[in-house]
């Protein structure tokens, strides 16, 4: 917007931004579980942040990191009925039987029944063949799998996500 000062506009401090850049500036903080940041720069944050599952130590006292968002995981709205700030999901899930619709599967086995005579003149010494019948029974598979997982990740869209922490005091 043409002409329209932005620069004293206030934001809420930890509105969540996703971006295309690795960087937002000094008051939109990384969440990938690495970058360490001043306690002291952020007083605002610190107090609103600290003791939540998403609020990392640093490497000294003085600093903290946030948690890491791993690659796939979605911003969910919660309602209100979910802590902020938790990991929920997977990317994968192991399919169990007790997770199948009840089931079988059948099938028949055909095979022949073939009958032997007992008449004529070597019929005491060798077996004649006087008829077949073909029979056919029905039977059921095994159980079959190997507990695999499945993957369940759908396609989808990279973006760097950052938390507004407020502007840095120096």
């Amino acid at each position: 917007m043409a002409g329209v000062d932005l620069r004293d506009v206030t934001l809420p401090i930890g509105l969540l931004r996703h971006a295309l850049f690795d960087d937002l500036g000094p008051a939109w903080l990384r969440l990938d579980g690495k970058t360490e940041y001043q306690r002291a720069s952020y007083p605002e944050f610190v107090a609103k942040a600290s003791g939540m599952g998403w609020f990392l130590a640093g490497s000294t006292a003085s600093t903290f990191k946030l948690v890491k968002v791993p690659v796939g995981t979605a911003t969910v709205a919660s309602g209100f009925d979910g802590v902020a700030g938790s990991l929920i999901g997977s990317d994968s899930v192991t399919l169990t039987l007790a997770m199948l619709p009840e089931h079988d599967h059948g099938y028949v086995d055909d095979t022949v029944e073939m009958k032997a005579g007992t008449a004529g003149l070597l019929g005491g010494i060798l077996p004649l063949l006087t008829g077949s019948t073909a029979k056919a029974q029905s039977k059921t598979t095994a159980k079959a799998g190997g507990g695999k997982p499945v993957p369940i990740k759908p396609p989808g869209f990279v973006a760097h996500l950052f938390v507004f922490a407020g502007r840095p005091r120096v």
